[in-house]
């Protein structure tokens, strides 16, 4: 709801600031004391109007604040989803300076033109001869239908079918290839699969034939490196290991025959003798273990071949071919799991779109049926309220091929307001009066808690008086039941419905608009100026008092 306003160097507005009531509120004066004015204002900090020539004083800046507690879970979470929030309350505020630049914030961040219009649209909804009412969008008139026919939770059902449609849809187009791409795609896998489980290794298995390989092609030098050390151990012609140990015994004895001291070199010495012995062996079992096997040699040079090319092709080491195979395999299985789930997914979505027909279906049904008992419902009230002529209708296109979020129809209010006109739509009715009367009556029958929390009238008593305005005046106060209702009115009985009274009037001295909220004792007063004029008589204060009672 509105809570406060605050206006300065606006039009004939000095400086005011005003502190708005839940319920029904009134703003009443004498013609030009800027009634209207007021609206205006408001007009311009949402984003509504032009604000070209608007400034009191030109040398002066112009600043409009006004200050909403919100309690509507869907406009605090359109907030939210904008970073607009402030916990529950919203604060409109804009400023045009001397130059005419303007600028607009939500809760002191700054906001465009668009965006304002947008969550103002959310917040209140103004009626006027010249604003464009919330009422006359097709898009609100099939909400309006909507909240009559109680049909809000069919209408979440098809939004949460729509919604895992574009989810699975997504999903798809982010992992989905073409067929013929899918195809490409796993024949060209399966081959390098197929290629690298052949031939790829593990680093050990590696090591292992490399190490074979190296053997194998160098086996000649081994075993002419072999052979040369085993003569260097015994060669009997030449001298040898062997033969110089053995000299090298015997002079140690001969040492050891006169110093026993020396038995620690002999025996160093033998053991010496018997360590190159064993080497000896060592060196015969070595050369017997090397073989020559052309065969063998050149199936491990093509495996190492193979290996070296397809670790240039894949851009990786030898040893890690084998992890690249892994990869590609998953991959590969990936692949043919996806096109399972794809053919899975595509099933889902044709199952929720038979889902979503059969929903649309009925809603449609339901949507005429119920249209007929709300024209007749509104009918009957606009002639209650004067409109005694007027026929309203409810027009429904459905297009059953169609899918959205709000099932197949498209909604158009249609009115005739006397018998030789022809049933029109709502915005080409001329009377703004006629047309706020429409909404308030719309908004009785129509209203859910998603609706915006403050409703203002401006002229919706034009042409009625008597017992017609007694009738608006009771609209108003139960519409306003379920929402903050502003009403700029003339008549007496439409002021008197009200919780709460404002007086819009003209300081003289500075011809500026001022705004006084009325005690008991002031409304009636301002009651018995409405019916009888300037002048206050017994009868007319006492008429006011009837009215209020």
């Amino acid at each position: 709801m509105l809570s406060s306003i605050y206006i300065k160097n606006f039009a004939i507005i000095d400086e005011i600031e005003i502190d708005f009531h839940e319920n029904m509120s009134v703003l009443t004066g004498e013609t030009g004391a800027g009634k209207s004015i007021l609206i205006d204002a408001i007009n311009v900090v949402l984003g509504n109007k032009k604000t070209s020539k608007i400034s009191r004083n030109e040398n002066l800046d112009t600043e409009i604040v006004c200050h909403f507690n919100l309690s509507n879970n869907n406009i605090l979470q359109t907030l939210e989803e904008k970073d607009l929030l402030d916990e529950n309350s919203c604060i409109f505020r804009r400023k045009i300076n001397t130059k005419n630049i303007s600028k607009i914030y939500i809760n002191d961040k700054p906001v465009t033109s668009s965006t304002a219009k947008f969550i103002g649209n959310l917040i209140i909804d103004i009626h006027g001869q010249h604003e464009n009412q919330l009422i006359l969008s097709s898009d609100e008139q099939r909400n309006r239908l909507d909240n009559f026919t109680s049909l809000n939770n069919y209408i979440l059902d098809i939004k949460n079918i729509l919604l895992e449609i574009n989810n699975i849809k997504k999903t798809l187009s982010e992992k989905t290839l073409s067929a013929g791409e899918y195809d490409e795609k796993v024949s060209l896998l399966e081959y390098e699969v197929n290629e690298l489980e052949n031939e790829a290794l593990d680093p050990q298995d590696y090591e292992k034939i490399y190490k074979e390989y190296k053997k194998l092609s160098n086996a000649d030098i081994l075993i002419k490196k072999t052979n040369e050390c085993k003569s260097l151990i015994e060669d009997e012609n030449n001298i040898s290991i062997n033969l110089l140990l053995s000299n090298l015994n015997k002079s140690l004895e001969s040492i050891r025959s006169i110093d026993e001291g020396t038995n620690n070199i002999l025996s160093t010495n033998i053991n010496i003798q018997e360590q190159v012995r064993d080497l000896s062996k060592m060196l015969e079992k070595y050369e017997n273990s090397i073989k020559i096997d052309n065969e063998r040699l050149t199936y491990l040079n093509e495996k190492i071949l193979s290996l070296n090319n397809l670790s240039r092709k894949y851009n990786t080491s030898e040893n890690d071919l084998i992890n690249i195979f892994y990869v590609k395999q998953d991959t590969l299985n990936d692949l043919k799991m996806n096109k399972d789930n794809i053919d899975e997914k595509n099933k889902k979505i044709e199952e929720n779109i038979l889902n979503y027909h059969k929903i649309a279906e009925e809603i449609s049904n339901i949507r005429k049926k119920e249209a007929l008992i709300l024209e007749k419902k509104i009918s009957t009230q606009l002639k209650e309220l004067g409109m005694s002529e007027c026929q309203f209708k409810i027009n429904i296109t459905s297009d059953n091929t169609l899918i959205s979020k709000n099932g197949y129809d498209k909604v158009t209010f249609l009115i005739k307001t006397n018998k030789k006109s022809k049933l029109l739509p709502l915005n080409e009715i001329a009377s703004g009066g006629e047309l706020s009367r429409l909404s308030l009556v719309i908004q009785l029958e129509t209203r859910s808690n998603n609706d915006c929390e403050t409703m203002i009238f401006d002229e919706i008593d034009t042409g009625i008086g008597g017992a017609t305005s007694e009738v608006l005046g009771n609209h108003l106060s139960r519409l306003s039941e379920n929402t903050q209702v502003l009403c700029v009115t003339h008549l007496a009985q439409i002021a008197a419905k009200s919780k709460h009274h404002y007086l819009v009037s003209k300081d003289k001295n500075l011809s500026s608009t001022k705004l006084t909220y009325l005690d008991n004792d002031m409304k009636v007063n301002e009651l018995a100026r409405m019916i009888g004029g300037i002048k206050l008589t017994d009868k007319t204060i006492q008429f006011a008092k009837e009215l209020i009672d």
